[in-house]
């Protein structure tokens, strides 16, 4: 069924209050502590509840197509209201953390499987870090710059513009160079100068992008990962980070993926992609609470058949 178009009103009261939020946080971020913006974050979190409530029914919709009847409809409306807290704190978390000293973002976050990062640095084609919308990306990111891997990430901009530079200067503050999807002759250079290329494939890719499965169902995927590997070499690293009932983070770093190779470039990077859905499928069959659910991911018929791989 064809979503009805959003009126020029209720946009107009989306941005506003997007930018009142953003402008709010980031006065507070400096003063407060931690514990108080994810407070003020979970009244934020309240507030789009109740002012966007089609973004709840996203979610609780997607998670029907990949979990049918696992979940009760309590169960499904409670996920969905965790999901929107969990959001909302990544976001005053990332705005926060500039402000946090090295001593309190190693408390506040561990790492696991670092090795893996650098021993793919040390074949001198750069390293691929695969990761979702899940746990606090963000934090993940800060953190590998601390433990001095240069990393550049991809990123898709917030539609309101000053939202957008709040992030994208968060995250610059940290070391962390940023990059538009578009900016496929940077990520070359990124990879070929042995940076660390952080891409979060788990979104509806509307151009340059295969239908394979992901959680069970077929997903307009974006093939930049695969792509990127095929022509420069650099090998694929799985990472992420998992959000802790104590407020703390696991940052968890897999061993390199074991790409396909047969000489066809347009199997293999099928194939490929379809490896990296099922790596992030798992993390997300796994704590479903964590990812984020409230974005449209299967815009693609549920009738449609799957090409063969």
């Amino acid at each position: 069924m064809q979503r009805k178009p959003k009126s020029k009103t209720r946009r107009a009261l989306e941005r506003t209050l997007t930018r009142c939020a953003s402008a709010t946080f980031s006065l507070c971020v400096r003063r407060l502590s931690l514990r108080s913006i994810r407070a003020l974050s979970d009244a934020a979190a309240w507030l789009i509840r109740k002012l966007a409530p089609s973004r709840q029914r996203v979610a609780i919709d997607n998670m029907r197509r990949v979990f049918g009847d696992r979940y009760t409809d309590r169960e499904y409306h409670a996920l969905a209201v965790e999901v929107t807290r969990g959001i909302c704190r990544t976001m005053v978390e990332l705005l926060k953390s500039p402000y946090l000293t090295p001593e309190q973002l190693r408390a506040l976050v561990r790492m696991h499987g670092l090795e893996h990062l650098r021993q793919a640095l040390a074949q001198g084609h750069g390293a691929l870090l695969l990761t979702a919308h899940f746990g606090n990306w963000e934090l993940m990111g800060a953190m590998l710059v601390r433990e001095g891997l240069p990393l550049t990430v991809v990123a898709r901009d917030s539609q309101e513009a000053f939202t957008a530079s709040l992030i994208n200067r968060s995250r610059e503050s940290h070391g962390i160079e940023v990059l538009e999807r578009e900016e496929t002759r940077a990520m070359l250079r990124t990879l070929r100068s042995n940076r660390i290329l952080g891409i979060l494939p788990d979104q509806h890719a509307a151009g340059g992008s295969v239908i394979v499965d992901f959680l069970g169902r077929p997903a307009a995927t974006a093939v930049g990962v695969a792509t990127l590997a095929a022509r420069t070499g650099a090998l694929v690293v799985p990472g992420f980070c998992l959000r802790r009932p104590d407020g703390t983070f696991d940052v968890v770093l897999h061993p390199p993926l074991e790409l396909v190779e047969t000489g066809d470039r347009e199997a293999d990077v099928r194939a490929n992609t379809v490896l990296m859905n099922q790596v992030i499928g798992k993390q997300i069959l796994a704590h479903p609470e964590q990812w984020l659910w409230l974005h449209r991911r299967w815009k693609v018929d549920p009738p449609a058949a799957l090409p063969e791989r």
